[in-house]
């Protein structure tokens, strides 16, 4: 179910990780009128919720997340329980196929990445990739395995817990420098040979996203209609296609996806009508959430800017924003209320 004009904030794993925390956030949100909280439940292959809390329909082996130090808390169910008394909407806010921290050392001997070496992604000739410049390692979107382990992760989400949504990020790949694991190679092969997928590389890697967002959102829908299903995407197509193998424009068909959040991360008026003019001129604002920066670490980047940009976003006609993310609108002393009653 689509909602129209929303405000939505971006909570981070580490500003949900205790119960002052979580009242923080809620509190930041009613004040400021957002509609819906993103909350980020799974950070890198961990948990801030329990796995399999009820229903164990769909297998769950992720580990609580290193964030959590209070012996059986439980962030989501706390969250969720706060948010309902200010009637804030809570989205399960779920990282995809990046699977550690920058510090794999941090993860515990029974997490994925340990438990299943052979999915992470590697080069042309052969080399596991690193921590991407601090992102993350990831898990190869081409491996069958890799997409059920990830589906059943997120249904997981969606059998216990009364969210009201679910946002998928890091639905992508790394790069492309880094989609040649010998699994996904074969199951490449494999489809081109059984004519069901294009014999090129690049759009088969497409696809693969593409149907894994499809047939994730029709599972969400068939276990509970009314929980919202959204994405990220980068907003730069042209990047989006060829690197990260996000086809969004053909997303904007599915059924069952409610939202694309388009990263608009840019600080620059002029970067940000760029973006609009060269990618979203032909395309219906019903989709389109457009997620706005709200961080700095100059403490150059000002309310004012923040403001500026959901005026240009609502003059182009898209009215649906997110702000990411709470923990810079605390450190920067962004004026909320004044951003997000811009006209």
């Amino acid at each position: 179910m689509v909602q129209a004009k929303t405000r939505n904030l971006w909570a981070a794993a580490w500003d949900i990780n205790t119960p002052q925390k979580i009242v923080k956030v809620v509190k930041t949100a009613a004040e400021h009128d957002f509609d819906v909280i993103f909350a980020e439940v799974r950070y890198r292959g961990d948990a801030l919720y329990k796995p399999n809390k009820y229903i164990r329909t769909f297998p769950n082996p992720e580990p609580i997340s290193y964030f959590i130090t209070l012996e059986d808390f439980d962030p989501l169910s706390f969250l969720i329980q706060t948010a309902k008394n200010f009637n804030i909407n809570v989205y399960a806010w779920m990282t995809t196929f990046v699977i550690t921290p920058k510090y794999t050392y941090k993860l515990p001997e029974d997490h994925a990445y340990f438990a299943h070496p052979d999915w992470v992604c590697k080069t042309h000739s052969g080399e596991q990739m690193g921590c991407n410049g601090g992102e993350g390692i990831y898990f190869d979107p081409g491996i069958p395995e890799v997409q059920r382990y990830t589906q059943d992760v997120i249904l997981d989400v969606v059998a216990n817990y009364d969210i009201d949504g679910v946002i998928l990020d890091y639905i992508r790949y790394p790069g492309s420098d880094y989609t040649y694991n010998p699994l996904a190679l074969r199951h490449f092969i494999d489809d081109v040979s059984n004519n069901t997928y294009s014999d090129n590389y690049t759009r088969w890697k497409q696809q693969v996203i593409s149907d894994f967002i499809k047939e994730t959102g029709a599972k969400i829908k068939f276990l509970k209609p009314y929980v919202n299903f959204a994405v990220t995407a980068f907003a730069d197509l042209h990047e989006a296609r060829k690197d990260k193998y996000q086809d969004w424009k053909e997303w904007l068909n599915f059924q069952d996806l409610d939202y694309i959040h388009l990263m608009m991360y840019t600080k620059s008026d002029y970067s940000f009508i760029d973006l609009l003019d060269t990618y979203l001129y032909d395309v219906s604002e019903k989709k389109i959430a457009l997620s706005i920066r709200a961080w700095d670490e100059q403490k150059r980047y000002t309310s004012q800017d923040i403001q500026s940009k959901i005026r240009i976003a609502q003059k182009y006609g898209f009215d649906n924003i997110s702000i990411f993310h709470f923990g810079g609108i605390i450190a920067n002393n962004y004026n909320l209320a004044d951003t997000l009653t811009a006209k």
